[in-house]
């Protein structure tokens, strides 16, 4: 059984292979994670919930910020018919919404039972490759943010 401690240890393992500090890029308010993969910002954090049978699951969640959801109708309404084609083309991820933040993220997670190094790893890197591709082509043709903060 994988637990959150076993994941802040996988954390710890991955920063000292990408040479990095996990004290220097985690943020203890939102309790993530984040690194940078080409031009992408990844974020990195736990999050659980009780399922009807009164156990708790509890999922690495990995989201990186693509593209601002244009305000003009017309445009978001093209961004989000190109999401739900590149949603059947990128394996592993998938875009979805936060419309209080103004993005739209390329999000892959997993529960964290029986979760080893390898899998914690390739999810992060997966993720990290696929938005870095994602945020060049739909910043392109949708604008560049100004903030993903």
């Amino acid at each position: 059984m994988t637990t959150q401690e076993m994941i802040r240890v996988y954390v710890n393992q991955f920063c000292s292979e990408i040479g990095c500090s996990p004290e220097t890029i985690y943020n203890e308010n939102t309790r993530t994670w984040y690194f940078v993969r080409g031009t992408a910002s990844v974020e990195v954090f736990m999050s659980s919930y009780e399922t009807n049978v009164k156990t708790i699951r509890t999922f690495m969640r990995v989201f990186a910020p693509v593209v601002a959801i244009p305000t003009d109708t017309i445009k978001r309404m093209e961004l989000f018919a190109e999401l739900l084609k590149l949603n059947c083309s990128y394996m592993g991820v998938k875009l979805a919404t936060i419309p209080e933040k103004g993005f739209v993220y390329a999000v892959a997670e997993r529960d964290i039972d029986g979760m080893d190094y390898t899998e914690f790893k390739t999810t992060i890197g997966d993720l990290g490759s696929w938005a870095d591709q994602l945020d060049d082509l739909l910043q392109a043709r949708y604008g560049t943010p100004a903030s993903l903060n």
